[in-house]
């Protein structure tokens, strides 16, 4: 069950992996960049495309419409990576499209009962903005989730 009482009002970065929209915290958000180069290494979850380096930092790159639907990235002038911070390391997060910050009010949120009966801890909720359907991330749940960090950072401290 979601811990209700850690969400609060806040600004939300949206990007859009396939048709649907998401919204991560913005404070989590270091840069949004355009795509780039990503070198490979082998021996890597399907999900993880490889490194990148931003700004002369050694970041790695996970393909996160590959992590939630299973289906890999199409490259088009409006993909983007997103460079979130956590737990010190800086993640490149490769999406289909940034789109907006906007205010995420908590009377907009709502936690279906699904959420319940699946282990989807990286979901904080889904907000109702006007016409718009919002699924909400917890990145660090959802990487955590889907990747191991510790991995990541040794990698990272690896290259450095």
């Amino acid at each position: 069950m979601l811990d209700q009482k850690v969400i609060k009002d806040y600004k939300a970065l949206i990007f859009k992996i396939a048709q649907e929209e998401y919204g991560i915290d913005i404070t989590q958000v270091v840069s949004i960049e355009r795509m780039q180069a990503i070198t490979s290494y082998p021996n890597r979850p399907a999900h993880v495309l490889g490194v990148t380096t931003i700004r002369e930092i050694v970041t790695p790159v996970i393909d996160l419409r590959s992590a939630l639907t299973g289906l890999s990235f199409n490259n088009t002038d409006d993909t983007r990576m997103i460079i979130v911070q956590v737990k010190d390391k800086e993640i490149g997060l490769i999406v289909d499209d940034a789109t907006d910050v906007t205010d995420i009010s908590l009377d907009t949120i709502q936690y279906p009962k699904l959420f319940e009966a699946k282990n989807v801890s990286y979901l904080n909720g889904i907000s109702k903005l006007d016409d718009r359907v919002i699924i909400l991330l917890d990145i660090e749940k959802l990487l955590e989730d889907i990747t191991n960090l510790d991995e990541l950072k040794d990698l990272k401290n690896k290259l450095d």
